[in-house]
C-alpha cells in the first residue's frame, strides 16, 4: 500500500508540475496580451492628444499651405489655405475604462477660386471615380452634363475651391497594431499603413504636422504609407 501511495504521489507531483507550468505560461501570455493591448490604446491616446492641440493651433492661425494638389498637368489646387480642422475619437464602449477604438483627424483646405479640368468624353467614368475617391465637389451636375453632352470631343468641369484631408488611426487589438488610413494626405488619393504602437510618438506626429502645414516636403519614412497607384495622383 505504501509503495502504491508513493508511486501515485510521484505521478501526481508530475501532473502538478505540468499544470503549474501551463498555468504560468497562460499567465505570461495574458500579461503579454494586456501589455500589447495597453500599448495600442496608449498610441491612440497620443494620436488624439497631438491632433487635438494641433487643430486648435492651426484653426487659430489659418496658415497658407505651400503645397500643390494636381489633377493633371494643368488642373491644380494651389495657393492652399487651412480652413478648418477637427479631430474625434471613439471608445469601444461607454465604460470609463473602455479601450480606444479609433481616432479621426481631418482638415479642409481651400484655394482662391474654382479649379477647372478638361477631359475627353471617354474619360467621363474615370473622372467620376476620381471625384468620388478624392471627395471633390463639381460645380456642374455631372449627370445633366452627360445627358446633354454636345458633339464635342472634350468637356470641362469646375470644382469647388476646397477639399478634405483625413487620417484615421484604427486600433487593431487582435494583432497589436494601429491601422492608418489616409485620403488626400500626400497628393490626391488613398494611402494605408500598419504601424507598431511605438512608432506613434511625438517626433513622428511633429513630422506629420510639419508636412500638413507645408513646412516639410515629405512624410516620415517610418510610416511606410502605401498607395494604389492606379487610383491616386
Amino acid at each position: 500500500m505504501n509503495q502504491s501511495d508513493n508511486e501515485m504521489s510521484g505521478f501526481l507531483a508530475e501532473l502538478a508540475s505540468e499544470a503549474s507550468q501551463k498555468l504560468e505560461a497562460k499567465r505570461a501570455q495574458q500579461q503579454d496580451r494586456q501589455t500589447t493591448t495597453q500599448s495600442v490604446n496608449d498610441a491612440l491616446e497620443r494620436s488624439f492628444h497631438f491632433f487635438n492641440l494641433f487643430t486648435k493651433h492651426l484653426n487659430a492661425l489659418e496658415p497658407d499651405v505651400p503645397r500643390i494638389y494636381a489633377l493633371d498637368g494643368r488642373a491644380q489646387f494651389s495657393r492652399l489655405k487651412w480652413k478648418y480642422g477637427m479631430v474625434e475619437f471613439r471608445k469601444q464602449s461607454l465604460a470609463d475604462n473602455a479601450l480606444m477604438d479609433y481616432v479621426n483627424f481631418q482638415v479642409r483646405l481651400t484655394v482662391p477660386e474654382p479649379v477647372k479640368v478638361t477631359r475627353r468624353w471617354e474619360q467621363y467614368d474615370e473622372l467620376k471615380q476620381d471625384i468620388q475617391a478624392f471627395g471633390l465637389k463639381p460645380v456642374e451636375d455631372m449627370h445633366e452634363m452627360w445627358r446633354n453632352r454636345p458633339q464635342k470631343v472634350t468637356f470641362q468641369v469646375s470644382f469647388e475651391p476646397e477639399f478634405l484631408i483625413w487620417m484615421r488611426f484604427q486600433g487593431n487589438y487582435a494583432d497589436g497594431t494601429v491601422d492608418l488610413e489616409c485620403n488626400n494626405l500626400d497628393g490626391f488619393g488613398e494611402m494605408k499603413a500598419k504601424l507598431k504602437p511605438e512608432q506613434l510618438q511625438a517626433g513622428t506626429f511633429d513630422d506629420i504636422g510639419r508636412f500638413l502645414m507645408g513646412r516639410s516636403s515629405s512624410l516620415p519614412q517610418e510610416l511606410e504609407l502605401k498607395r494604389d497607384l492606379s487610383r491616386n495622383r
